[in-house]
């Protein structure tokens, strides 16, 4: 009786050395594998969590140590961790387990380094010690093997772990990838810590304590807190009532306590990439940021009309396959199934901002717009070269009383405004605009008009009343810039 080959199959096991070394290229920053390291650390329900990046005379070294359980060597669990893939992804997972695949020590720390060292100890147990080597593979012939560390490798981290009991140390060796200036590696520290500070801000705020060496990281979330910005809806998925999204909205630049688009220090109002590219979807899983960078995911682009809204999606972790979470956990796809509602939701967040941010003085001058001489400034339109120019109105009712009353020639005030015209400055402020729009958004902040303006007002005001009555010549004023967007200080300075 033959033998069925179907049954048999043919070998294909990887190289070890070839598979290793692909495993280095999935895109990993090193604050993203830093990121993957804290994961497993709060799996194993660690409390405090402290980095160390270390020079080392150019020979960096990077250090995570957490007080989670550990491992034991006793059941393989030990063993096991330097495996790939010992999970499937397809497995549901219990809060707060945050890993999917069972590869995100593995290549997280290979993205970066040729060398993992991995120190554990359970409190029942005795200390392990291995590294996972890529030379040592090599010279091996591509043997799966862990090595066994020297004490001098471990940098003393064996006897932290010995004298509290139980944890866990992660050290990358040979780290190849590291920065090869000092300065640029020192800068590292900040970097890695603003984005634990963001993506981890809940269990910080929760109570868990992450360091960077003896400092503590504050935790830092894509919304403001306080009177920063306010909840505007909060609504379950109808077609999963386990995914919630919230709606926020930002407080307008204008009422900011500070410029916090501009200040050194680190902040929920700008994170990342400012205050403006920032808008967006952050999803969470359970309670793990995974996207701090923003944007609408394909729902909508970047604009100033949505600047101030924020919108967060949560969803549980045994819902990856639906979101088509990535190995490095920081990219997410909205479900097709959901995207019709979410994008609904979306729209609404982004209508309720743009409200926000046209409210008051650039509502009032969108309903001047029908009447040109109510404007200062005029579009004058080119269709023959498609071009737009901005011009000053002669014809404004401030000019024209000025002329009426021979306070000046309408010839020398044509040609001084049209100096003014031709010398906007429009480069800079479509620069100026690119760089931060909220820097016109604050120059339009006035809380009142000055004396000389009122006196201006005035004038124009008894002006009027030669030939209308007292409510039409308060309306005529309110329907002009600048005197329309100061009404109830107009009329309490008139009944004076």
């Amino acid at each position: 009786m033959g033998v069925n080959k179907n049954m048999i199959g043919e070998d294909f096991s990887p190289e070890a050395t070839n598979l290793l070394e692909s495993k280095r290229s999935l895109g990993y920053s090193v604050e993203e594998a830093v990121a993957d390291l804290v994961d497993n650390s709060i799996g194993a329900k660690a409390e405090n969590i402290s980095f160390y990046f270390i020079w080392n005379d150019g020979n960096p070294k990077f250090i995570l140590l957490d007080d989670g359980h550990g491992m034991s060597n006793d059941n393989l669990e030990f063993t096991n961790s330097f495996r790939l893939a010992t999970k499937n992804p397809l497995t549901q997972r219990e809060y707060p387990d945050l890993g999917r695949f069972g590869l995100g020590m593995k290549t997280a720390t290979l993205s970066q380094c040729r060398e993992l060292i991995v120190i554990s100890k359970r409190s029942d147990c005795e200390i392990n010690i291995r590294s996972l080597d890529l030379d040592f593979i090599k010279d091996l012939n591509n043997s799966w093997k862990l090595k066994y560390v020297n004490k001098v490798d471990c940098l003393g981290f064996d006897d932290i772990i010995i004298n509290k009991g139980f944890g866990t140390a992660i050290i990358w060796n040979k780290w190849d990838r590291a920065p090869k200036d000092e300065k640029h590696f020192n800068e590292l520290i900040d970097k890695v810590s603003n984005y634990l500070s963001v993506i981890f801000h809940r269990f910080l705020e929760k109570g868990l304590n992450i360091y960077a060496s003896s400092i503590p990281i504050i935790p830092c979330g894509p919304i403001p807190s306080g009177d920063g910005a306010m909840i505007h809806s909060i609504k379950k998925l109808e077609e999963n009532d386990k995914v919630v999204q919230t709606a926020y909205l930002l407080q307008h630049p204008s009422k900011w306590k500070e410029d916090y688009e501009s200040t050194f220090a680190f902040n929920s109002f700008r994170l990342f990439e400012g205050f403006e590219r920032q808008q967006g979807i952050y999803i969470y899983r359970c309670d793990r940021l995974l996207n701090p960078m923003g944007g609408w995911l394909g729902i909508l682009k970047r604009g100033n009309s949505a600047k101030l809204a924020r919108v967060t999606i949560d969803y549980p972790n045994n819902s990856d396959t639906l979101w088509n979470l990535d190995i490095t956990k920081t990219n997410a796809t909205i479900p097709y199934e959901f995207k019709k509602e979410i994008e609904e939701f979306v729209i609404k967040t982004k209508n309720a901002s743009n409200n926000k941010i046209t409210r008051g003085k650039r509502k009032v001058r969108e309903s001047l717009s029908s009447y040109t001489d109510s404007l200062i400034w005029r579009e004058e339109k080119n269709r023959l070269v498609n071009s737009i120019k901005y011009k000053v109105n002669i014809d404004h009712e401030l000019f024209k009383t000025l002329i009426e009353k021979n306070k000046i020639d309408r010839k020398v005030l044509s040609t001084i405004l049209s100096i003014v015209s031709e010398t906007l400055p429009i480069s800079k402020i479509i620069n100026n605009n690119e760089k931060d729009s909220n820097i016109h958004d604050r120059s339009e902040f006035k809380n009142e008009l000055n004396k000389e303006e009122l006196q201006i007002a005035k004038y124009l005001f008894h002006e009027y009343l030669k030939v209308s009555t007292r409510f039409q010549a308060i309306s005529k004023i309110l329907s002009i810039e600048p005197f329309c967007f100061f009404e109830e200080q107009i009329k309490l300075y008139l009944d004076e």
